[in-house]
């Protein structure tokens, strides 16, 4: 099974939302002029086409097609989207074409991670030992900080403004679309039942139940920061060439904790640690709420790596263990919905209008989502049998 193809792609996938989530309210503010309402609606769309796409895309995964053709489908509407959003100078025009190209970008995310646990399950069977999950996804987090060193000498010079991040965007993405044959084609597994029924049980019994609610108001809360962070950053003085860097000083942050997921989870339980990145995500928001600070600001990124590991490496893995075979990529689709959909779309358009008012209300709203998360958390979600199988498999998540 071929690996280093899947490494190549998280490293793709992730570039492209690398340049285009840190620089996309630099675009819209400074670029377009645009007020805070229409960058909430904005950056929430993406939100709204993740409730309604992922599941799509991996429905057809699970039933009908290989991952890697829909993989290769979206790449490339991805890029044709990124390109008339780069030239779009309109609020209606630039809304449409943020909602396409979420579209169909937002399910790379399932379906990648489908196809890398289906690869390492079939791995397993032939008697093999597979790379880690959390080992294959830390080439994400460094294909999400490419983009921000090759961005910050355009814009610093003033070569390029935030444009030049969306054009950016589409050439990762089209990237993605020319390697897409790379990457292994594993064969849907014939299935009875509907896989979206049955992903569906999978997220609606507990204890899996009362995990996917807290990452709901997590998610919720993290929208917030991605869709203002730069709005603050910005706000305090900082010029907006350094925006990327800055929002890459918490890709460097979550590094150490994605090497180290394996041992982590050998020691804590999954509870502990989702616990932790709640907390962490709150007291980030709480400081960008109350300290309009360059140097509080930019140091508030080193509490990103609990975060990360909490919300966007531990949850695929705990899903992938409730689920059945033949279903991998629909019930990361169905959480995908409910979460990076959702989640993301309520919490982004709601601070829109709470920066309407100041723009730390929005922060202080998601600190008070991440604070209701932290005590469901604390009160209601515990799972041993999950953290008994994460380290009897060396976490590899199958």
């Amino acid at each position: 099974m071929r690996f280093s193809a899947i490494r190549l792609h998280y490293v793709l996938v992730y570039a492209v939302i690398g340049a285009y989530m840190p620089y996309l309210p630099v675009f819209l503010g400074r670029d377009l002029g645009m007020h805070d309402a229409q960058i909430g609606w904005i950056t929430g769309i993406y939100g709204l086409s993740v409730i309604l796409s992922p599941p799509l895309f991996t429905y057809l995964a699970d039933r009908l097609f290989s991952g890697r053709s829909l993989i290769a489908l979206a790449y490339l509407a991805s890029t044709l989207a990124l390109v008339g959003l780069a030239f779009a100078d309109q609020f209606l025009a630039v809304l449409l074409l943020s909602f396409a190209f979420s579209m169909v970008y937002t399910p790379l995310f399932a379906l990648l991670d489908g196809l890398a646990f289906s690869a390492i399950a079939v791995t397993i069977s032939a008697g093999a030992r597979p790379p880690r999950y959390d080992r294959l996804r830390l080439w994400g987090s460094l294909g999400f900080m490419v983009p921000a060193f090759v961005l910050f000498f355009a814009l610093h010079t003033g070569a390029a403004s935030g444009r030049a991040a969306i054009v950016a965007a589409a050439v990762a993405a089209g990237l993605g679309a020319l390697c897409s044959l790379s990457l292994p084609r594993l064969i849907p597994e014939p299935r009875e039942r509907l896989p979206g029924a049955a992903a569906w049980q999978v997220l609606r019994r507990p204890p899996t139940r009362t995990l996917v609610i807290p990452l709901g108001l997590l998610f919720a809360a993290i929208s917030v920061f991605y869709a203002f962070y730069a709005r603050r950053v910005l706000d305090v003085g900082i010029d907006p060439a350094w925006v990327g860097l800055v929002m890459n000083l918490g890709v460097l942050a979550e590094l150490p904790c994605i090497f180290a997921a394996g041992a982590l989870l050998r020691r804590f339980s999954l509870r502990s640690l989702i616990l932790f990145g709640a907390l962490c995500l709150m007291l980030r928001l709480a400081l960008l709420a109350a300290v309009a600070d360059p140097l509080v600001t930019v140091a508030s990124q080193l509490l990103h790596g609990p975060v990360v590991l909490a919300i966007y490496l531990i949850p695929p893995m705990y899903l992938n263990l409730k689920a059945p075979p033949g279903v991998r990529n629909g019930v990361q689709g169905l959480y995908a919905m409910l979460c990076f959909g959702l989640a993301r779309l309520s919490g982004s358009v709601a601070a829109g209008y709470a920066a309407e008012v100041d723009l730390a209300w929005a922060f202080v709203l998601g600190a008070t989502l991440s604070a209701l998360a932290f005590i469901w958390l604390l009160l209601r979600f515990h799972d041993p049998d999950a953290d008994a199988a994460l380290r009897a498999r060396d976490p590899i998540a199958t």
